[in-house]
């Protein structure tokens, strides 16, 4: 007796679930209350402020004004935009750390290192003078990458064993096969 047959889905051809791809990029961790407590009103703001513009531009606004209007609300969706973008990705070949103005990536043949390091937390590059232990990057020359993984985290307030595992997690993609 053969294998059974299973029947595609009525919109098989529209839903496609391909093969995991090696080569592709997967968050570690995953988005936290607190960034999308941030992001879904940003975004629906956004959305808002975008329609209000069309309608007002429609009325017969000057040049300046409508670039002025242009420029500040194409800087507020690039932004907001890459909010939803930000975080650590990993995969068989290397890490990519995406930050609100860069992103920082290596490859795992380049011999990075996966530590934990204390670190202090900051809101707009200030620091508040609170310490916790974060996820870094370590090249065998020149500066750590750190990560968005760290206790406290807007993505997560990561328990000591989140934290634990997101970095045991990395570690093991950090090893040669």
């Amino acid at each position: 007796m053969g294998e059974p047959v299973f029947r595609k889905p009525i919109f098989g051809a529209v839903w496609r679930y391909p093969e995991s791809n090696p080569q592709r990029l997967q968050r570690v961790g995953r988005r936290g209350i607190l960034r999308l407590a941030v992001l879904v009103p940003l975004t629906l703001s956004l959305v808002s402020l975008l329609a209000i513009s069309v309608v007002y531009a429609a009325t017969g606004i000057s040049l300046g004004e409508a670039a002025l209007i242009g420029f500040s609300l194409a800087s507020f969706a690039i932004l907001v935009l890459r909010g939803w973008m930000l975080g650590t990705f990993v995969n068989g070949n290397g890490f990519k750390v995406v930050t609100l103005l860069r992103t920082a990536s290596g490859l795992w043949n380049s011999r990075y290192q996966v530590e934990s390091q204390s670190t202090t937390w900051k809101i707009a590059s200030i620091p508040i003078g609170i310490r916790s232990q974060r996820v870094v990057f370590t090249p065998p020359v020149g500066k750590p990458i750190p990560t968005h993984i760290f206790i406290g985290s807007a993505d997560a307030i990561f328990t000591r064993e989140r934290f634990d595992v997101l970095f045991l997690l990395l570690r093991r993609w950090s090893v040669p096969e």
